[in-house]
């Protein structure tokens, strides 16, 4: 069984690659194949098609970004200072696997991204609501759908992540702190009247 799930990791962290190299086209499943040191007709074993497979993709993506960002998170905390550690923790996990990164990016905006697809459960959208359903639950942000708050501070770290990785030296050469963002964010989100919670 072990043996199945690394072959099945291989194939779809092979992809991943290409995908992050190629794009979509440039994803041909005789080069994953080659990549992943198995053979053509293995990956017909694990995904119905090369549409299965980017879809497949997608779900480790989320489930890699849900395992990091949950592992990090400590409840005990106030949500001010989770708020800013998630922020943190999710650039950083973007900056330390840009494949995942530009893979995210170029799904959201394709065809794969399928309305059947976007049914499905997605443990990393549940786990990041529930995150901003603790922050409304103890009075430090304000009532709204999380759904709304996640797709807001979400959308902002994937474009900060892009500026910095394309406007690196211009940023430096104007002083300019992309750690602004998410303190104008957090201006935004936090409740002015806090719940007392006693």
């Amino acid at each position: 069984m072990e043996n199945l799930l690394d072959k099945k990791q291989s194939i779809i962290e092979s992809a991943l690659e290409l995908v992050h190299a190629n794009g979509f086209h440039g994803c041909p499943v005789s080069q994953v194949a080659k990549n992943a040191s198995v053979a053509a007709g293995t990956i017909y074993t694990y995904f119905e098609n090369k549409e299965d497979l980017i879809v497949g993709i997608y779900d480790y993506a989320a489930e890699k970004i849900t395992s990091y960002m949950s592992e990090r998170d400590d409840a005990s905390l106030d949500f001010e200072t989770r708020f800013f550690n998630y922020w943190h923790n999710f650039t950083e996990f973007y900056e330390q696997h840009p494949a995942i990164h530009g893979f995210y990016d170029q799904f959201l905006n394709s065809p794969f991204n399928s309305e059947e697809v976007q049914n499905k459960p997605n443990r990393w959208h549940e786990w990041a609501h529930r995150f901003f359903q603790s922050g409304m639950d103890e009075g430090a942000i304000r009532e709204t759908n999380p759904v709304v708050l996640s797709i807001l501070v979400n959308t902002n770290i994937n474009s900060t992540v892009k500026i910095k990785k394309n406007f690196k030296t211009k940023l430096a050469k104007k002083n300019v702190n992309l750690e602004e963002i998410s303190h104008l964010i957090w201006a935004g989100i936090k409740n002015a009247e806090p719940k007392n919670l006693f």
